[in-house]
């Protein structure tokens, strides 16, 4: 017990650093892509004030490993002028009182020149140059006026006194004029890594107006991994007799048939077999589904709405139970069965077969073939002979001892493929239109959509290192051979 407790902790430490590494892996391939991301996923002609405000919430007007050039600016004068540019000629923006604090979002150094950006945080009043409202209107930017006048100082022109609801707006001026503080891990890279490991923050989404990428996924894994269940366990039944059943007859007909099967399931394009698939049983028999998750007339009622919970659970804590509840509510299946559902249950399933007989049988074939290697050694051992020896039936013989011990490596590329399985749905999701975690990843990338692009492939390599994790433990709790 006390050296697989050993191995148990040397395990999940070293899955601290792969996930580190995939992180690090996940984050240059996105960065070094060319273009803008920000521009990519806006329309054309908007504003660049809209398209900086944006840069700024998304975090990606920092620095991508280290921040040198300074995280926070305090107001040290009176009354500061910004302007649109890092001259005195450009027009102005806006107003930075005493002992204001903001964001640093660039820095221009040549010869005696330094200046720096600074962005106003949503919900702060700033005086704004009342022409700059124009430009601030059309890129959707959401304020309310606070005051109209001279402002302090007595600055020439026309200025509002502004607070933003959804936006903000930028402004440089000489870096002397403010205190100015520097953290070198305020970046890009340590402040997604921070918040993914303070708050599993997976980034907001560009497209859909700043929408966390995680409460996306929250409700797109539950039909993933139903779907990732029902593929496995199609293709763990079929893979593994087969297998077995070609050992037990091998160099005959059934076990050429069987291997030949193998090669050709393994070989045929997933989304190749999920159209034939539905053109045979759904638009030819017209027997099962071949789109969706469930008919639209048969949604099931989630169990806090079947249940009335909301009226038995208030106060903070019942509204954290009803945020469960409601996520697990999304696995229709449970749903279904806990609240007596069962014509919504027997459309879920009827929904479910196509795309998982898809994923089941195009995995099949690894099974079959990794089950038959592994049984034709067992079957030649010494046990076996004995057992046959005794007068055991052949069926259990094979079916029952030699089957069980050859089922420990088979057990591993279980664990292996549920992981892919789980970030590899992607093919069978957009051939079924299945609303899981997949299509979500084609559709942000046909958005353009990067910040939701990062945070689904990083959950995706969360998943397969979690996956992985737990089948090494399954596996050094099973065969206590493996240590360290």
């Amino acid at each position: 017990m006390r050296s697989l407790r050993a191995y148990v902790i040397t395990r999940f430490l070293l899955t601290i650093p792969m996930v580190l590494i995939l992180l690090i892996l996940v984050f240059i391939l996105l960065r070094v892509m060319p273009g803008d991301p920000i521009k990519a996923a806006m329309r054309p002609g908007v504003p660049k004030e809209y398209l900086d405000q944006i840069r700024h919430a998304q975090g990606l007007d920092r620095p991508l490993v280290l921040n040198l050039r300074g995280s926070w600016a305090t107001a040290v004068e009176p009354v500061i002028v910004l302007y649109e540019e890092h001259s005195t000629d450009s027009p102005p923006v806006m107003l930075a009182l005493e002992g204001n604090r903001f964001s640093i979002t660039d820095r221009y150094r040549e010869g005696d020149e330094d200046w720096v950006r600074i962005a106003v945080e949503e919900g702060v009043p700033v005086w704004v140059e009342k022409e700059k409202l124009r430009w601030l209107r059309q890129g959707e930017v959401h304020f309310s006026v606070l005051e109209e006048g001279t402002p302090p100082g007595n600055v020439p022109g026309e200025w509002v006194q502004v607070q933003f609801k959804q936006g903000g707006i930028e402004g440089w001026a000489p870096a002397d004029q403010f205190d100015i503080a520097v953290n070198p891990l305020d970046s890009q890279f340590f402040n997604y890594l921070w918040g993914l490991i303070t708050r599993f923050d997976l980034g907001r989404s560009i497209t859909l107006r700043g929408r966390p990428v995680a409460a996306d996924l929250a409700l797109k894994f539950p039909a993933t991994l139903e779907l990732s269940i029902f593929g496995m366990l199609i293709a763990g039944l079929v893979g593994v007799f087969t297998g077995a059943y070609a050992a037990y007859k091998r160099r005959s007909a059934a076990d050429y048939a069987l291997r030949i099967y193998s090669i050709v399931a393994y070989a045929v394009p997933i989304f190749w077999l999920g159209l034939m698939f539905q053109l045979i049983f759904g638009v030819g028999l017209k027997w099962l589904p071949v789109a969706d998750r469930v008919s639209t007339q048969l949604r099931p009622e989630t169990i806090v709405q079947v249940y009335n919970l909301q009226e038995v659970l208030t106060g903070p804590t019942g509204e954290r139970l009803i945020k469960i509840i409601e996520f697990f509510s999304n696995f229709y299946i449970l749903d279904c069965i806990v609240t007596g559902q069962w014509e919504s249950l027997l459309d879920v399933l009827k929904h479910l077969i196509l795309p998982s007989m898809t994923l089941g049988l195009y995995l099949s074939g690894i099974f079959t073939r990794l089950t038959r290697a592994n049984m034709l050694d067992v079957l030649q051992q010494d046990f076996v002979m004995a057992a046959r020896a005794r007068g055991i039936k052949e069926r259990i013989v094979v079916y029952k001892h030699a089957l069980m011990n050859a089922f420990i490596p088979i057990l591993t590329m279980f664990g292996l493929q549920f992981a892919l399985l789980l970030a590899g749905a992607v093919l069978t999701e957009t051939t079924f239109n299945w609303p899981g975690m997949g299509l979500f990843l084609v559709e942000r990338i046909t958005a353009r959509d990067f910040p939701a692009i990062q945070g689904t492939v990083v959950f995706f390599a969360l998943l397969v290192a979690l996956v992985s994790l737990i089948v090494d433990i399954i596996y050094a709790r099973v065969d206590p051979r493996v240590r360290y």
